[in-house]
């Protein structure tokens, strides 16, 4: 059997499909991970907070989910490091620091604010851009920059370092953003930290780099809260 799989892999690589069939590689990919997600939520049960299945999206319930972790997970006085990664008009970004009033509690916010780096569905290339956010307090720092430039300058100076619990946000929308992000913040990750996905049901997109993540690093987890049919999910490391 061996000899025979080689053999017809080395024959269709021989017939060079992709050069004919190439355009059927992404949709082949997105109904893949659709089935993937699928799989997954029926694998996954939520005990909290979920809405699954809603008819409409509705933005505002993020915050929904966002006070539900901090009541179920008695985050409001706990000092936290929060990151967030994709800041853009910093609304998210806000609410955590508002909510959280903890005086060793850090914020660090994360972007370009000038845009996506590259094509993401329908938003071309540079969509999305904002101003850096005017927040008030001194427990916040935002640093400006692709995630590739940016983070291993910042986590070699130690902020994570701390044994706080940590809150990363997640909203990059791209897979390549939301991977990097994952797999640099990985040595930094403890059991009882929580990661929050806001775009997290795309599937080529932040669900693929969710996988592709605790896959390869065999991280066990607990889904804690989802909604907009898990548009927006919530998950704690190691159940």
């Amino acid at each position: 059997m061996k000899k025979i799989a080689s053999f017809l892999k080395g024959f269709i690589l021989f017939l060079r499909p992709g050069t004919w069939l190439g355009f059927l590689a992404r949709p082949l990919q997105w109904c893949s991970n659709v089935i993937r997600l699928s799989r997954w939520i029926a694998s996954n049960p939520v005990d909290g907070l979920n809405d699954f299945y809603s008819p409409f999206r509705d933005y505002a319930k993020r915050y929904q989910l966002y006070q539900y972790l901090v009541q179920q997970e008695d985050l409001k006085e706990t000092a936290i490091d929060y990151v967030e990664l994709g800041v853009s008009m910093g609304l998210s970004f806000q609410w955590w620091v508002k909510h959280n009033t903890h005086v060793d509690s850090r914020f660090y916010g994360f972007d370009t604010f000038e845009g996506l780096p590259e094509k993401w569905g329908l938003y071309d290339r540079g969509a999305m851009s904002a101003s850096i956010p005017q927040v008030e307090g001194t427990r916040h720092e935002f640093v400006k920059g692709l995630f590739q430039e940016t983070l291993p300058g910042f986590l070699k100076t130690g902020k994570l370092s701390e044994p706080k619990k940590k809150i990363i946000h997640l909203d990059a929308d791209l897979f390549s953003s939301t991977l990097y992000g994952l797999t640099s913040l990985h040595p930094y990750l403890r059991p009882g930290d929580i990661l929050i996905f806001d775009e997290f049901s795309v599937p080529l997109h932040e669900f693929k780099a969710f996988m592709d993540y605790m896959e390869s690093y065999y991280v066990k987890y607990k889904v804690l809260a989802a909604v907009n049919n898990y548009f927006q999910v919530a998950v704690k490391i190691g159940g």
